[in-house]
């Protein structure tokens, strides 16, 4: 059957061209999903079709106001739809990331800890070739986030709380957040998780120790001073029961690939530790009083 009625107009073309590019945007989500695609390699990706549908809409903006000049309904419809297609890309990540995470510094490994920070222990074993490495990266790392303001609250969690207690309730918070348990230890205060992000499911390992709380000393130079091996695994063999007063909670997470983590990694702690301060609290306010 012929089909009968003037051609549609070229300018149809503008959003079908933005569909394209909206869906190869989501096979790159996919591919870095599944591990096909690099991070460094999707973040190029994205940023180029990004970009091409910028271009696409300015062009369609242009298209429109010539449309309006011939009055031609199906060109100002076709140009309109294509610059509506072209916010999605700019509106998805400021929702999902927030505009001030995509300008954060290269980091994928934060800590509440930057003298110490906490060390991976049974997380080691489940990277693969070409992940980075488990070690911390170092002094350079460590300045980086201190002198960033966005990470200025990625601070240790002081409570007045049983280590057992806090590991108990820090591991069903992790459930609760969806977090992979790899490894408890309350006689060690230490716990090691594997989170996911929720848009690209990028894996990040987490480590949360618990320690007895010390005051900062007068001393800066004692304070900044960095202990020693023999002084951590004294710490760490220090039973919970004959860890008494309050205890300090430190929480590490780093991203297994990638050289920036768009604050992802300080979002999983912020989120881990106000969780675990929730239940503290409750948990505190349950307890008995004591006797006098």
């Amino acid at each position: 059957m012929l089909r009968s009625g003037r051609p549609r107009h070229w300018s149809r073309w503008l959003y079908r061209i933005q569909w394209i590019l909206l869906a190869l945007i989501g096979l790159a989500i996919v591919a870095v999903r599944v591990g096909v695609l690099k991070l460094d390699s999707t973040y190029s990706a994205f940023t180029v079709l990004g970009l091409s549908m910028i271009a696409v809409a300015l062009i369609a903006m242009l298209v429109f106001l010539w449309g309006m000049v011939k009055r031609n309904a199906e060109v100002r419809t076709s140009a309109l739809w294509a610059m509506l297609l072209a916010v999605i890309p700019v509106a998805v990540p400021m929702m999902l990331v927030g505009q001030q995470n995509l300008n954060m510094p290269a980091l994928y490994d934060i800590t509440t800890d930057l003298k110490d920070p906490p060390e991976f222990d049974m997380l080691i074993s489940l990277r693969r070739e070409g992940d980075n490495s488990p070690d911390y990266p170092g002094r350079v790392a460590a300045d980086i986030q201190a002198s960033t303001p966005a990470y200025a609250d990625i601070k240790p969690l002081i409570v007045d709380v049983p280590t057992r207690t806090v590991i108990e309730h820090a591991e069903k918070v992790a459930r609760e957040l969806g977090w992979r348990v790899i490894a408890v230890q309350p006689a060690k205060g230490r716990l090691e998780l594997v989170g996911r992000t929720p848009l690209l499911g990028l894996t990040q390992d987490i480590v949360v120790r618990v320690r007895p709380h010390e005051p900062e000393k007068a001393n800066e130079s004692a304070a900044t001073e960095k202990p020693s091996a023999e002084q951590k695994k004294q710490a760490d063999a220090t039973p919970a029961s004959a860890k008494q007063g309050p205890v300090r909670v430190d929480v590490r997470s780093a991203s297994r690939t990638g050289a920036r983590d768009l604050g992802s990694n300080a979002g999983s702690i912020r989120l881990f530790l106000g969780h675990l301060q929730q239940r503290l609290e409750r948990w505190a306010g349950e307890q008995p009083p004591v006797a006098q």
